[in-house]
């Protein structure tokens, strides 16, 4: 998934954990939430913690950003292959809260939208083979509104990068969509493997949303970068 940040003050860097949950569901609804028949309800932030369940089900590797106060900053989840998961419990909190979410009326419909959104997803990844030709994905990359444009996002991407190539990945893909600023994965020179365009699929009309967005998998190489000692917790922001 996408990165969606003013920050003056130095950031660290460090693991998820378990308790970063809900910042992390907090920003992601902050920047993704105001949509389709949840948006403005409850149920909203439910299905934020859907999607952030769901990324973080096969989660190998986590790191956040935040500031010394513990203000959070950003997040990426990763899934490198053969990697024991962070959460083992994951799977089962995502399926109380899809419980949760069918209770309601507008929770189940956001439920299903987002369902048939995995299902094309999952289409997509196996038309193109991706799973096969790659070791690694990145499951979410996520920056805080008020920590665009300092330097967050790229340390993260750059730790995310450091980690992949330690443990042999040597390609890794991801899912985008034209609700993200794609173009930051053209600027890295990843490759544009399988898109679907809303435009193309007026059958999805149907859903909670007025139209789809259109929907891309990136692939790329891991580059041959370090952070130096990418284990210092403590940098500063750009």
């Amino acid at each position: 998934m996408c990165a969606a940040a003013t920050a003056t003050s130095p950031v660290r860097y460090r693991p998820l954990i378990w308790n970063d949950i809900d910042k992390i569901i907090q920003t992601f609804d902050d920047t993704w939430g105001n949509w389709g028949v949840t948006g403005g309800r409850p149920e909203s932030w439910l299905l934020s913690k859907h999607f952030v369940m769901h990324y973080l089900e096969p989660a190998t590797r986590g790191d956040v950003a935040e500031t010394a106060d513990g203000h959070f900053m950003g997040v990426t989840l990763a899934r490198v292959v053969g990697e024991p998961v962070l959460f083992p419990n994951a799977s089962e909190e995502l399926d109380r809260v899809d419980r949760e979410l069918n209770a309601t009326e507008h929770g189940a419909m956001g439920l299903k939208d987002t369902l048939h959104w995995h299902a094309i997803e999952t289409d997509m990844e196996n038309a193109v083979g991706v799973n096969e030709s790659t070791q690694a994905e990145v499951e979410l990359f996520l920056v805080a509104a008020d920590a665009r444009g300092h330097g967050v996002g790229g340390t993260l991407w750059r730790r995310m990068m450091t980690h992949f190539a330690e443990h042999g990945v040597r390609r890794y893909y991801l899912h985008t969509d034209s609700s993200c600023d794609v173009g930051y994965y053209d600027h890295k020179g990843l490759d544009r493997v399988a898109e679907r365009y809303a435009k193309d699929h007026p059958e999805d009309n149907r859903l909670g949303q007025e139209t789809m967005d259109d929907i891309f998998i990136y692939a790329g190489d891991v580059p041959a970068i370090g952070l130096g000692n990418h284990e210092n917790h403590e940098e500063a922001a750009k």
